[in-house]
């Protein structure tokens, strides 16, 4: 009989919700458009600034040197006169200005080491792709040097190059694609979780007790409990549906490379049965802790205004681990993280993505998530019951 009410109370909501449009839009428009959207316009917007910055590369050059002809060997570069250089390079139409000290070829002539001053401004990225090209431009021109050097004095290049190291990578294609998305993935996966739910959870009792019906579902003979889970199951299946659209998104997005050729070697090989296995219930029971805390803030609020103010504490919960997490490999993590509310889910993650779950790891990641979860629904019921006193339990 409970489960039968639970069902039908879980239909009813979802359904409620599914005709909100905002809904809708938070839990799909954003994963499934905006994202692609931002990729696209971060990867357009670098690959312009990078293509603008190859073919134009205005300089100044004080003094003279045979280095000046190699440099101008380079695509885009062009020597300019103008008559104030270093405010021409602080309002952007100089990328660099480039001072030769007088005797600087006898010097290098002399075998002696010749000093080559270069401004340029580190807040401008094209300014910063000219200073690459400067130094890349003197460090062949400088070799060129070193050879004749050398030469001169009856030796070969090997004898200043005694090693030559030779790396090799051990990553397969597989872990080089689940790393590349360990960095991305657990934050957007733990975000969209937390803000996928939001909406729903604060609009099945914030806003139903700001519309009267809660009270009428609660004078209702449902148990109190029964209700709660309900609502937590619907806001769940908002939350996973949230995250699954972000992952779908997030996956495609990288597929494509947006960041020039990202997705060259991109692949889901390194997904098994264990390590989706183990994404799913972290997924399950992050979507379950986040859902309890949710309805219980929800059920604090007054209002459905106030219950906004409250959720915006969620986001921040979510976020704070995954970007802690973020840069670590999974090898660096510690281990009393796995045992930390939402630090665990996003560390199991990365091992996910890794290609290789730590069964110690899984074990206390897992547990300490039911005991969090259980926590979480504990309280929100007492909190909901209360909202039901009198009610028979």
């Amino acid at each position: 009989m409970g489960r039968q009410i639970i069902w039908t109370v879980f239909k009813k909501e979802l359904l409620d919700l599914f005709r909100d449009r905002k809904a809708w839009l938070g839990t799909f428009l954003v994963p499934l458009v905006i994202i692609p959207f931002v990729f696209f316009l971060l990867g357009n917007s670098y690959s312009n600034v990078e293509k603008e910055a190859r073919e134009y590369v205005p300089l100044a050059v004080h003094g003279s040197s045979k280095l000046i002809k190699s440099l101008q060997e380079n695509q885009g570069v062009k020597i300019l006169q103008p008559p104030d250089p270093e405010q021409a390079l602080q309002a952007g139409q100089l990328r660099a200005i480039i001072t030769i000290p007088e005797s600087f070829d006898e010097q290098i002539q002399a075998g002696k080491t010749a000093t080559l001053h270069v401004a340029f401004d580190s807040t401008n990225s094209k300014s910063v792709y000219a200073r690459d090209l400067i130094e890349r431009t003197v460090e062949a021109y400088s070799k060129e040097i070193v050879a004749k050097r050398l030469k001169q004095a009856g030796l070969s290049e090997q004898t200043i190059q005694p090693i030559a190291p030779d790396f090799q990578n051990v990553a397969s294609e597989e872990r080089q694609s689940g790393g590349m998305l360990a960095g991305i993935i657990p934050l957007m996966l733990v975000v969209s979780l937390a803000s996928g739910g939001i909406a729903s959870a604060n609009d099945l009792v914030a806003g139903e007790k700001e519309r009267g019906t809660l009270e009428s579902l609660l004078t209702a003979p449902i148990a109190a409990n029964h209700i709660l889970t309900a609502k937590l199951l619907a806001v769940m299946v908002m939350s996973i549906m949230s995250a699954g659209a972000s992952l779908i998104s997030v996956s495609l997005v990288m597929s494509m490379g947006p960041f020039g050729g990202a997705g060259d070697h991109f692949s889901l090989a390194f997904f098994s049965p264990v390590t989706l296995l183990v994404l799913i219930v972290v997924i399950l029971l992050m979507a379950a802790t986040f859902a309890g805390l949710e309805l219980m803030l929800s059920t604090i609020a007054k209002s459905f205004k106030e219950g906004q103010t409250y959720m915006s504490g969620v986001i921040f919960l979510a976020m704070v681990p995954s970007y802690m997490l973020m840069p670590q490999s999974p090898v660096d993590i510690a281990e009393h993280y796995y045992a930390l509310p939402v630090f665990n889910g996003v560390a199991l993650c990365k091992e996910v993505f890794y290609g290789k779950v730590d069964p110690l790891h899984a074990l206390v990641g897992i547990g300490s998530s039911l005991v969090y979860v259980a926590i979480t629904i504990f309280f929100a019921s007492r909190l909901f019951r209360r909202e039901g006193a009198g009610l028979k339990n």
